[in-house]
């Protein structure tokens, strides 16, 4: 059974957003919600509830949240999104703030959210050309965008290690002193035409830059400094990931808790209060 959609205006610091509801009953109580509209979300997930079946399979995946689709596209805004804002102002991280406060509130049982990470850096508007942000946020700072902005982490804790593992080892000096310039540049010739344009006009301040950094992300942080940024994903796009893989195993797959952790009290012998159920009909 699924019912009518209800539908949300959600206020940021800085802009307004719509949000849909639609409760759905099957093998399991759900919620589906949407920002944006189906043919172009801009964000889009599933929370699942209790298990409606007598299937005990079903109940590993009680009580659980995903955010299938994330692309932080400024035309969800119910205001216009200025240029001034962009620059001091993340969009993505106030509308997903948002997202994880009202799931928070409306349903409590849900103490943690997962996604799959495919965002991206679009190199023109309205393009499919486009720069994995994954890779690129860890080139420079050795961390995903969702684990410094969110506190994002892997399961199991084992696999979580290891990559961290990886990561740390690709931010040494002994890592750097493996690669010479002459095999960065190489590699970089390897991108698009207009890194090629780049790299014949400014090799020599290139070079200059790799030399006096001590880390490989130390690099890519001041050579990021020193291309535009509207330039700043055509530069990157074509070579950056393969040179990344060769140090990092890179996964998709993350996990975010959701705070403060509120609790339903047991108080007197009276039942718990379906909580998430009374306040969204309310």
């Amino acid at each position: 059974m699924e019912k009518e959609s209800v539908f949300f205006k959600i206020t940021t610091p800085h802009y307004e957003f719509e949000l849909q509801l639609k409760e759905r009953m099957s093998h399991y109580h759900t919620f589906y919600f949407l920002v944006g509209n189906k043919a172009k979300p801009c964000l889009e997930g599933h929370i699942t509830l209790e298990n409606l079946s007598k299937n005990d399979r079903f109940s590993s995946f009680e009580y659980t949240a995903n955010l299938i689709k994330i692309d932080a596209l400024q035309e969800c805004s119910l205001q216009d999104i200025t240029e001034e804002y962009t620059e001091k102002h993340s969009f993505g991280k106030e509308m997903i703030d948002a997202i994880l406060y009202f799931i928070n509130c409306q349903f409590p049982l849900i103490k943690t959210i997962s996604l799959d990470d495919a965002s991206y850096i679009p190199c023109i508007r309205e393009s499919s050309d486009t720069l994995d942000l994954l890779v690129y946020y860890i080139a420079l700072h050795k961390k995903t965008w969702y684990e410094d902005k969110m506190n994002a982490y892997m399961k199991p804790k084992e696999k979580y290690d290891a990559y961290r593992a990886q990561v740390d080892n690709y931010g040494t000096k002994e890592t750097k002193a493996q690669k010479s310039w002459e095999d960065i540049y190489i590699r970089m010739m390897r991108g698009n035409n207009y890194t090629i344009e780049m790299l014949d006009t400014h090799k020599d301040k290139y070079k200059d830059i790799y030399e006096k950094s001590e880390t490989l992300p130390e690099f890519f942080v001041s050579l990021n400094k020193s291309i535009p940024r509207k330039y700043k994903c055509r530069f990157f796009k074509d070579w950056l990931e393969s040179f990344i893989k060769e140090y990092i195993t890179i996964e998709r797959t993350w996990y975010i808790d959701l705070f403060p952790k509120i609790e339903p009290i047991l108080k007197g012998g009276r039942k718990k209060r379906r909580i998430y159920k009374q306040r969204i009909n309310s």
